[in-house]
């Protein structure tokens, strides 16, 4: 008890400094950082749009101190615009920091400064990652780390050709996250090798499958014509997503199914057995968790569809229907995770042993 009360002290200092110092991080800025000393609010203007729906936009007048460049210190005004929705927008108070931009003699507000917020949240995250984990915290986080700056070399590229070779660069990107994933958390091992093999080849199999179904019908109710996927390749960004999206549930279960089946004893029959009953048993909630995620993508444009004046059937074939074909897709793919993994799971497994067991 006396340790986990030194740990959990030790963890409150560490997330306190760290929210300190970045509160006070704006010399690290080099666009100007102020800080909200008074907040003068004007009256609201209500506003009415073609769909009846109403709002309320509120001007304010800011007063705020600057806190780097060479006006440190200076007392600057400005003003900002905010909505009572907030859809795109918020209100500024007093103590609030902020980005500014330098226009003429005067400043102009550019957005809120959020790094204390996200700073604390991440490091909440890798001490509660810390504790959960214990020695296989270390791994996890730099699986995380090198995950994330994969994806965003990724975009990277993507951006720097100008989307000319978005499946090459995704596809090989969908690889490499699985092979470093396997490495970090499994090691150089024959289950993670059936892990990475059994993971690819589900997802390959999901998207050929998604494919062949969508072109089978000429995607009909499939609307890629969304804002979203307004881009020279939408159906390219379409299953990208799918492949991104679906991959991390389909990783999960192969793991599980393969770890289960290589601490099995008998023959490979009776392994395969074992892995299709794991498969069975964990597929369905990833499934739903899948499907959840993919339609809460879509939840809010869907009330904004609805209060516009919409129906529920149009609401659903434009706004959700993405969502719908994206999850179910995926969904190909864990299935089809359950047989693949447990085939070549129960095959490597016997294998390893020197074919000792018999079916």
């Amino acid at each position: 008890m006396s340790k986990r009360w030194w740990w959990w002290l030790g963890a409150a200092i560490i997330v306190l400094l760290v929210g300190v110092g970045l509160r006070h991080d704006a010399g690290l800025y080099s666009v100007p950082v102020a800080q909200v000393t008074s907040v003068q609010n004007g009256q609201a203007q209500k506003e009415v749009d073609s769909y009846n729906n109403t709002d309320y936009q509120t001007k304010q007048t800011i007063t705020a101190r600057l806190l780097n460049t060479e006006q440190k210190g200076a007392t600057v005004h400005f003003t900002n615009e905010y909505t009572q929705s907030g859809a795109l927008d918020s209100p500024l108070k007093q103590g609030n920091q902020v980005f500014l931009t330098k226009s003429g003699s005067g400043y102009q507000f550019r957005d809120n400064k959020r790094d204390v917020v996200l700073g604390v949240l991440m490091v909440i995250t890798l001490l509660l990652i810390c504790l959960l984990a214990a020695k296989h915290a270390l791994v996890i986080v730099a699986s995380i780390t090198a995950n994330t700056v994969l994806f965003f070399s990724a975009i990277h590229l993507d951006l720097h050709w100008n989307g000319n070779h978005a499946w090459g660069i995704f596809t090989t990107l969908v690889v490499i996250f699985t092979i470093v994933t396997v490495l970090f958390v499994i090691g150089w091992r024959p289950v993670g090798l059936v892990i990475a093999a059994a993971t690819l080849l589900a997802t390959v199999g999901a998207v050929g499958l998604g494919y062949a179904v969508m072109t089978w019908t000429n995607y009909s109710g499939i609307h890629l014509q969304q804002v979203r996927y307004v881009t020279q390749s939408p159906a390219l960004l379409f299953y990208v997503e799918i492949i991104v999206g679906s991959l991390g549930a389909v990783l999960d279960e192969t793991s599980d199914i393969s770890v289960a089946i290589f601490q099995l004893n008998g023959g490979a029959s009776q392994r395969f057995k074992a892995g299709m009953d794991i498969g069975r048993s964990v597929m369905g909630p990833l499934i739903s968790v899948l499907f959840m995620i993919f339609i809460a993508d879509t939840f809010a444009e869907s009330v904004l569809w609805l209060r516009n004046g919409n129906s529920i059937a149009q609401t659903i074939d434009w706004v959700m229907g993405l969502g719908f074909a994206q999850s179910l897709i995926s969904a190909f793919g864990i299935v089809l995770a359950v047989p693949i993994t447990s085939g070549l799971a129960a095959l490597a497994a016997r294998a390893q042993r020197g074919g000792v067991a018999h079916d």
